[in-house]
């Protein structure tokens, strides 16, 4: 039996949350659906596309703060003696 465009949506939305960090449970499952509720009440149209956004606008993804790659550059003297 295929699914429904309601049952891939809200696998995305819950893989979406899984990725970001968020705990397995009650609480995230609850959050998904309910998104997915309140966009199915506008229409099922782009559904998966309109879960997808309002999911990133109520729950966004935490920042990452990445280490630069390499160290700043800065100029130093070595002391080496004039050229002659």
């Amino acid at each position: 039996m295929a699914r429904s465009t309601a049952e891939i949506a809200l696998g995305r939305a819950l893989a979406w949350l899984r990725w970001t960090g968020a705990p397995p449970g009650p609480e995230t499952t609850r959050l998904a659906v309910g998104i997915l509720a309140q966009v199915l009440a506008h229409g099922d149209a782009d559904l998966i596309e309109r879960v997808m956004e309002a999911l990133s606008r109520q729950a966004a993804a935490p920042e990452t703060h990445l280490p630069t790659v390499t160290p700043r550059i800065t100029r130093i003297s070595i002391s080496y003696p004039p050229y002659r």
